[in-house]
């Protein structure tokens, strides 16, 4: 069937030859013309075991046979329970979730409820957000107003909320960048801006090491922790977007948990949430925010008819059981060696490349190449049955992590063919 009627995301109303799937199982993708594809940036960042795994059909199915879905206002189920008891059973400090559809949608629910807190206790005046240069947190009005990248942005200026953003980030290659764990901290500098603008700051958004619009860019951690430690000494509220990288892309359940070693006050979690099945996301809350609430025996004003969704939380328990008990995350660290060991070899053979990171069951590639030779990168990668879709001049790869290390067996001699053919094909 030709495309006509659907307007598909992040394009033109008539989309320049799309692909056109047919079928989808485990890492790969089918398409009409023939081609079986392995889907190397896990379907934009959701499917964490590939496509129609069994646990995913088995979860839905089950579920099926009670009911799909009900009324999520004054009722639960328990099944949706036991999904809230897992997630904030990952950290310690946590003591309730609240459920949306999409990651926007979870940044929001945040927002409004960091901001909410600031009302009831007579701080109306901090309604500012602060988040970092680079940084994306959705594409619905409010969150792009701390959205770090014009392209976002640059036509809905007259509708976004102003807010504030920290530059210079320092950013790192991988985790075994001296900088990484050590990095000069201009505090005077922070300490001066905190100074001026902390009356009027509700919340830090973070994407906790990655971030990923941007071009999965890497941050330091000794800055982050350093820039967050300096934002809660002056009451600041910490929300950590971990919709791309918690739940297993890292190699942990929650990045800034495990990795970061805080406990923010509003964690938001989505796309590995439900394996890439149904439309999930949930926010974490810190007991510090839902205690503010009780205090005043106030309701959050926020609801979706699907908040809840049974069938999503069948799936997501199960798929955080599973994380539970193989060896999934440890593998994802396992690769992440592998990766940044591979990457160093790339950057030896191929003057091309600017820069190479990786971290978790990331790897990312900045070419020194004009946008016309970024889309042969896409061409070639096809001819090697691997999808990409870079991000401006950064190729990418981020595979479902379920096999991650005989896949990557697979995969890095592909990559490595495919700079070789782009190498020849600049000469």
């Amino acid at each position: 069937m030709p495309l006509i009627h659907t307007w598909l995301p992040a394009a033109t109303p008539d989309s320049d030859n799309p692909l056109q799937i047919i079928a989808a199982e485990g890492p790969y993708l089918y398409t009409r013309d023939g081609q079986k594809l392995y889907d190397a940036i896990s379907s934009w960042w959701c499917k964490p075991l590939g496509h129609r795994h069994p646990l995913v059909k088995e979860s839905l199915e089950a579920q099926l046979k009670i009911f799909e879905h009900h009324l999520p206002a004054n009722a639960y189920n328990a099944t949706i329970e036991q999904l809230s008891t897992l997630l904030v059973g990952i950290f310690t400090q946590m003591d309730k979730v609240i459920y949306a559809s999409d990651g926007s949608s979870a940044i929001e629910i945040a927002m409004k409820l960091s901001y909410e807190t600031r009302v009831l206790q007579g701080e109306a005046k901090r309604y500012k957000y602060l988040a970092l240069s680079g940084a994306y947190h959705g594409e619905t009005i409010f969150t792009l107003g701390v959205c770090g990248i014009a392209n976002y942005t640059q036509n809905y200026q007259a509708l976004i909320s102003q807010n504030l953003f920290i530059q210079d980030i320092v950013y790192v290659d991988s985790p075994q960048d001296p900088a990484w764990d050590n990095v000069p901290f201009d505090s005077d500098k922070l300490e001066q801006f905190f100074n001026q603008h902390a009356s009027q700051i509700t919340a830090l958004l973070i994407e906790p090491i990655v971030q990923g619009a941007a071009g999965l860019k890497i941050i330091s951690r000794d800055y982050l922790c350093k820039l967050i430690n300096l934002a809660r000494a002056h009451g600041i509220h910490i929300i950590a977007d971990e919709i791309m990288v918690g739940l297993g892309r890292l190699g942990y359940f929650s990045v800034s948990k495990e990795l970061l070693g805080i406990e923010p006050d509003l964690v938001c979690f989505a796309k590995h949430l439900t394996a890439g099945s149904i439309p999930m996301s949930s926010v974490v809350v810190n007991r510090s925010i839902s205690d503010i609430y009780r205090k005043h025996k106030q309701i959050f004003p926020h609801s979706h008819t699907h908040s809840c969704n049974t069938l999503a939380a069948a799936v997501a328990v199960d798929y955080l059981s599973l994380l539970q008990n193989t060896n999934i995350l440890a593998n994802v660290r396992v690769a992440e060696t592998i990766l940044i060991k591979f990457n160093t070899k790339l950057k030896q053979r191929f003057t091309f490349i600017n820069n190479a990171r990786a971290i978790g069951a990331i790897a990312a590639w900045e070419l020194n190449l004009p946008p016309k030779q970024i889309k042969l990168v896409v061409s070639l990668a096809k001819d090697l049955e691997i999808h990409l879709r870079p991000i401006g001049n950064t190729v990418y790869l981020l595979p479902p992590i379920y096999n991650i290390l005989e896949d990557l067996k697979l995969l890095l001699p592909k990559i490595e063919a495919l700079y070789e053919k782009l190498q020849e094909l600049l000469k």
